[in-house]
């Protein structure tokens, strides 16, 4: 195989985590309008009889989701904001033998035989280790340098593609 290497250094913001790691796609409507258009079908529903029980469900799951977030932290978000080490800006690298991660709080390297997923999402090619943060590379500049084959190689023959809900 043909000797390479390749970086990027970045600073991953919170909405480019939320493209690549949520399980639900990221939708454009704001949450308050969303809350509202279902709080709205749900009012409905409670006119028939036929329909009172989802109705109810309904506004149940509206109540859920506005006091839920407060009270259990989880999901994508919170997690980008639990990492510390997401706050700086960060060099993901690769070559034939090892994927690194440096930043000014964190440096991490393993060999390929490390890689446990790997996954494309939202113009990201996204390596997860076992031992180091995950690797992100930008599909685009894989592409233009002429690494994307030999890097998407190395993935596949070392992990398993992450599947997802999409």
């Amino acid at each position: 195989m043909k000797e390479f290497s390749f970086e990027n250094t970045l600073k991953l913001t919170e909405s480019q985590y939320l493209e690549v790691w949520a399980l639900v796609p990221v939708t454009r409507l704001p949450l308050w309008i969303r809350r509202v258009a279902l709080m709205a079908v749900g009012i409905v529903f409670l006119f028939t009889s036929y329909t009172l029980a989802l109705g109810i469900l309904l506004l149940v799951l509206v109540v859920i989701s506005i006091f839920t977030p407060k009270v259990i932290p989880a999901g994508a978000r919170s997690l980008f904001q639990g990492h510390r080490y997401l706050r700086d800006s960060l060099t993901y690298g690769v070559s034939e033998q090892k994927l690194w991660v440096k930043g000014s709080r964190l440096e991490g390297c393993v060999s390929w035989s490390m890689l446990v997923t790997w996954r494309e999402r939202a113009g990201w090619l996204v390596l997860s280790p076992s031992g180091i943060p995950p690797i992100y590379l930008a599909l685009a500049r894989l592409k233009e340098e002429g690494l994307y084959d030999q890097v998407s190689g190395l993935a596949r023959q070392n992990a398993k593609e992450f599947k997802t809900f999409r």
